[in-house]
């Protein structure tokens, strides 16, 4: 109880250092590019549309109102102020960021779960209920930007194995000044099960289904700033927080340079798990092609220490990026380059490696339909199953809106983790799979309905190096969702 609070104050701790006493939202209706001088990405990266600092237009409807769909607009949407040599990945911007915002829900999940558990080996269908809520925050004042974003609650099993709770926070705020800007973020999560696959927080399908427009916005941390949790375990409690600071600086309109910094940990209150805490920093220097396209040179260290053992791994890279940006419609970026591990205090010997890092994201929206695209390739901490791992790991999502109540999406991923051994000694790996599939329906303007399904497999070594590595065989998941905002669903 004591090491649950200890995080606890760990999340509180830091919102209250990034939160300050909120007023009364201003308008930002100057013309950013009048300001002399302006951060190259606060204007730029807005391609075609000159809508960033202007009021939204109203949206407009369908011919066939109400069941046609109400389209997209990109003229409404705030530019992606993210750097190529920043901790967070390109986007296409949001629509949220441009008012004030604040949405608490409540969610009621009834699940079906199928496959074998990791506490009896026997398969059968068995029944899940989740209770939970959510919030999305969002204020806005002078310079000054903070967003929150909270989804969590118990999980109730009914026997087949222990009831548990889940949360996942993410708190950012964002200072801008005419040459500088400030990001400070926080991420938290605790959850039975690998973060990755959802277990213990509705598995695959109930996380697709519960990403919102501004948590998709905060959850765009980079791979190498948080710890790993890509390889799904046996049901135990771990504890997952991470915070980053970033500061960019602006030349000029085409050039600037950005430092981030983080500190991350995943602890485990289950023994005969691996906990971990690490540190990475990293320096990069962008340049604006043109309005759409950018270029970037990075560098940057990490260090992975594991708790309870002389264990630790450190790991120097230096990459190339290109990124391409158009408000509204796409988010493009493609960096990669050598990377060096040290390892010491292993039971192989000090060694080290030498390897490719690869960090490449995808996003492009329609009216009515987008798909996302992420691909990561970097040293890991390896999930609490490794003392450092190699790890290739693929997300993708695909949605679409039918009507302007019906809308569907799709949700999959793999990881490739495998532990680090010098040259010609034996490796173990797992190879993580999941797929999740939703269709939504609104009711009125204030509650939804969604129903699920969720697919999952990981194919483990055959000695299993910590305590459990989860049950084998498909582990299936499929339910109804009732989500109910205090604010009307748009």
């Amino acid at each position: 109880m004591k090491l649950q609070n200890k995080f606890r104050m760990i999340v509180v701790s830091a919102a209250m250092a990034l939160s300050v006493a909120a007023v009364h939202a201003q308008d930002r209706t100057e013309d950013p590019r009048s300001i002399n001088p302006i951060p190259p990405i606060s204007s730029t990266n807005s391609g075609a549309n000159s809508g960033f600092g202007k009021r939204p237009v109203p949206v407009a409807r369908g011919v066939f109102a109400p069941d046609d769909a109400q389209p997209y607009d990109p003229a409404q949407v705030e530019p992606d102020t993210n750097t190529l040599s920043g901790a967070e990945v390109f986007g296409v911007g949001s629509l949220q960021h441009s008012r004030d915002l604040f949405d608490p829900s409540i969610t009621i999940s009834s699940l079906g779960q199928a496959g074998a558990t990791d506490t009896t080996g026997q398969t059968g269908v068995h029944a899940t209920t989740l209770v939970g809520g959510g919030l999305n925050f969002n204020q806005i004042w002078s310079r000054y930007h903070f967003t929150a974003a909270y989804n969590g609650g118990e999980t109730l099993s009914y026997g087949f194995q222990r009831n548990s709770m889940f949360h996942n926070l993410a708190v950012s705020q964002d200072i801008e000044w005419q040459r500088w800007r400030l990001h400070l973020r926080d991420n938290f999560a605790a959850s039975p099960g690998a973060a990755f696959t959802g277990s213990g927080m509705g598995g695959p399908g109930l996380i697709g289904q519960f990403s919102s427009t501004l948590a998709n916005s905060l959850n765009t941390f980079g791979q190498r700033f948080q710890p790993s949790e890509t390889i799904q375990t046996g049901q135990a409690m771990r504890y997952m927080n991470a915070v980053l600071g970033e500061a960019e600086y602006s030349f000029s309109r085409r050039s600037s340079l950005t430092f981030s910094g983080s500190y991350g940990l995943l602890h485990f209150t289950d023994a005969g798990y691996i906990s971990s805490h690490m540190l990475n920093a990293q320096a990069g220097y962008d340049y604006l092609l043109n309005p759409k396209n950018s270029i970037a040179v990075l560098a940057s260290y990490g260090k992975i220490d594991y708790t309870g053992a002389s264990n630790s791994t450190v790991d120097y890279l230096a990459d190339l990026a290109f990124g391409r940006k158009i408000t509204g419609r796409l988010a493009f970026q493609a960096a990669g380059g050598p990377e060096q591990i040290r390892v010491t205090g292993a039971g192989n010997g000090n060694f080290q490696l030498w390897t490719w890092s690869v960090n490449t994201a995808l996003t492009y929206e329609r009216r009515r339909s987008g798909i996302s695209v992420v691909f990561v390739r970097s040293l890991t901490g390896g999930s609490g199953v490794f003392f450092g791992a190699r790890s290739n790991t693929l997300n993708g999502s695909f949605h679409h809106q039918f009507t302007r109540f019906w809308s569907a999406s799709v949700n999959g991923g793999h990881a490739f983790n495998t532990n680090l051994a010098p040259a010609g000694a034996a490796t173990f790996s797992f190879n993580t799979w999941l797929l999740g599939a939703n269709v939504g329906r609104q009711l009125g303007r204030h509650a939804q309905v969604g129903f699920n399904y969720g697919l999952q497999k990981q194919v483990n070594p055959a000695v299993c190096p910590v305590a459990s590595c989860g049950a084998t065989g498909f582990q299936q998941s499929f339910g109804m969702t009732v989500n109910w905002h205090l604010l009307p669903v748009e």
